[in-house]
């Protein structure tokens, strides 16, 4: 398992969030799978984590805020 798997688990085991956005977190065993989730919120989450690459770079931190930010408004339907 990658770094990026275990913070992708570590995010989406919090029981609050499973709770709101209905997923079952044992259909996302790798970053692929969370992208790829009609689940917006978990494709978000692994888009954050994968496009962060571990930067702590500002700018990095905001084309990665733009991207998944993009994507929620596009793919989110309230």
């Amino acid at each position: 398992m990658t770094n990026k798997e275990r913070m992708l688990h570590m995010v989406l085991d919090d029981k609050k969030l499973q709770e709101l956005y209905e997923y079952d977190k044992s259909e996302y065993e790798d970053l692929y799978t969370a992208m790829n989730s009609e689940n917006v919120v978990v494709a978000a989450v692994a888009r954050i984590i994968k496009d962060l690459n571990g930067s702590t770079d500002e700018s990095d931190q905001k084309k990665v805020y733009m991207t998944v930010f993009n994507y929620i408004n596009e793919n989110y339907i309230l």
